[in-house]
């Protein structure tokens, strides 16, 4: 088999023992160029029909399997980069009779910690007098967690990795809807390692604890609170608009693992117990262009119950109020704190 030069590492020996006769390959956009390379290699593993999916996956909850199993008729995705999605957050409706196997298969960044990273966050801890911090990563750094740690500890500085829940979190591992391992030690500051602003922010909202992100793709350790601390701002003052809403707009999510029914159904009560009334829709992409086209001027504000990212990511300059679940909850109790995120 051929090197396809990946800036990750990813582990294809799992697929000796596949047996299947049509498989879908799922990857992150930033890995699909490196698609056709990995596709002839589990064609050549598995003597397979293999489909390249085109369209962009966003996670484990976006797995696009019943139009690809139907139609396609594949009985195996291989799904690149991501840990199973939890069963607590998805729907069993989901998940009938009939649907594929998905074999995930892990990519890990080839990329090292940035150099001088362990002394920069260290230095950081004694100034500010942090007594304890947490360490956390996206799935594609989880490997270098434990390096982190132990320069951290050998500078005196004390340092936790969360443990793992298998097979759906690695040590220290976040998702863009979830950061409960994170939550679970208290800490005076949290260190994510991570490329971006999506997980950071994410994790931030989630504690509104002094974040400094570990960047392998810029070589830098970047303190993110106080850039965070002003978006934390933004969304108070959302939620706060969204207080005298009496007409909303409920999305429930289509997409694999972002059907949350009994969610759905939460919310419709308390807007009604609140003297407000509102509009389901059901949609498996929300973006602001597609919001702008169902959008009325009777609708004072929106809920997403599918990723709560999208509030907070591709809605959140959008003139009215936008919330995710934990958002929409505040607004109709009325308080401004705590504040719920992502739930």
């Amino acid at each position: 088999m051929q090197d396809c030069n990946l800036p990750y590492h990813i582990d294809l020996s799992p697929l000796d023992k596949v047996e299947a006769e049509r498989i879908i390959l799922q990857l992150p956009d930033g890995l699909k160029q490196y698609a056709p390379c990995l596709a002839e290699r589990i064609k050549e593993a598995t003597g397979a029909t293999v489909y390249i999916d085109g369209d962009s996956s966003f996670g484990a909850c976006d797995l696009h399997w019943p139009r690809l199993s139907q139609i396609l008729g594949a009985n195996l995705i291989v799904h690149v980069g991501h840990t199973p999605y939890p069963p607590s957050l998805s729907s069993e409706k989901v998940e009938p009779q009939g649907r594929p196997r998905i074999l995930y298969l892990p990519a890990r960044s080839r990329l090292p910690l940035p150099e001088g990273a362990v002394e920069e966050v260290a230095g950081r801890a004694k100034r500010e007098g942090w007594r304890r911090i947490v360490l956390t990563a996206t799935s594609q750094h989880t490997h270098l967690l434990p390096q982190l740690r132990r320069g951290l500890v050998a500078y005196g500085v004390e340092a936790y990795i969360p443990p793992a829940q298998p097979p759906y979190f690695e040590e220290g591992q976040v998702l863009g809807c979830d950061y409960h391992l994170a939550r679970r030690i208290e800490a005076d500051a949290y260190v994510i390692v991570s490329g971006g602003v999506f997980h950071p922010l994410g994790l931030y909202l989630s504690t509104l604890k002094p974040l400094i992100q570990v960047d392998p793709y810029r070589g830098e350790v970047l303190d993110r609170t106080s850039e965070f601390s002003r978006f934390y701002g933004a969304r108070l003052y959302k939620v706060s608009k969204a207080m005298g809403a009496r007409v909303w707009g409920l999305v429930a999510g289509l997409k694999t693992g972002q059907y949350r029914p009994w969610l759905v159904e939460k919310l419709a009560r308390m807007i009604e117990e609140n003297g407000g009334t509102y509009y389901l829709y059901a949609m498996e992409h929300v973006d602001e262009q597609r919001l702008r086209t169902i959008d009325t001027p009777g609708i004072d504000a929106w809920i997403i119950t599918s990723c709560p990212r999208i509030p907070l990511d591709d809605l959140h300059g959008y003139e009215k109020p936008v919330l995710t679940p934990g958002e929409a909850r505040m607004a109709l109790s009325g308080r401004l704190e705590p504040y719920l995120f992502p739930w």
